[in-house]
């Protein structure tokens, strides 16, 4: 009698083991930084395919970051805060295979080479486009008033209303 029970747990479990198995076409790999080796805690990566966004993830604590996908070639983009973007292209993924894809991060060097100073600006008398109202205070006004606490100076402005 057990006998009978038992065929159709088998049969369930080579089918679903051949689901898993083949449902198991991903993107990993670690993201680390190019000149100290330290892992990247929350690089965001970025899957395209043909220009089209299909796919984005975080890396964990390690670094490490998995992707499930379909088969097929895709463009990655790796990214971190201070960082110049990484891209790598065409990467080919086959049905049932875990693609490994790591990425080493290099430190921006940006400089700033030019910033414009605005200096002798003054302000219009009226607004055209400007539906509602209010009004700016020059740092001269501002010296030139009888206190130094901002809610004070809020209370001398008119139009404004201020609670403590």
């Amino acid at each position: 009698m057990k006998k009978f029970y038992a065929i159709p747990w088998v049969i369930c479990f080579l089918f679903f083991q051949n689901i898993t198995i083949h449902s198991q076409t991903s993107l990993t790999g670690k993201i680390t930084d190019k000149d100290t080796g330290e892992e990247m805690i929350a690089a965001n990566i970025m899957i395209s395919k043909n220009g089209n966004f299909i796919q984005g993830a975080t890396s964990d604590i390690d670094g490490d970051y998995s992707i499930r996908v379909d088969a097929g070639t895709y463009d990655l983009e790796f990214s971190y805060t201070g960082y110049p973007t990484k891209k790598i292209k065409d990467v080919v993924v086959k049905e049932a295979e875990i693609k490994v894809v790591d990425a080493k991060l290099e430190l921006g060097r940006m400089m700033i080479t030019y910033c414009p100073i605005l200096t002798g600006y003054k302000i219009p008398l009226i607004k055209q486009d400007e539906t509602s109202t209010g009004i700016t205070i020059t740092a001269e006004q501002i010296r030139n008033l009888p206190t130094r606490k901002i809610n004070q100076m809020m209370l001398m402005t008119p139009g404004v209303s201020f609670t403590q």
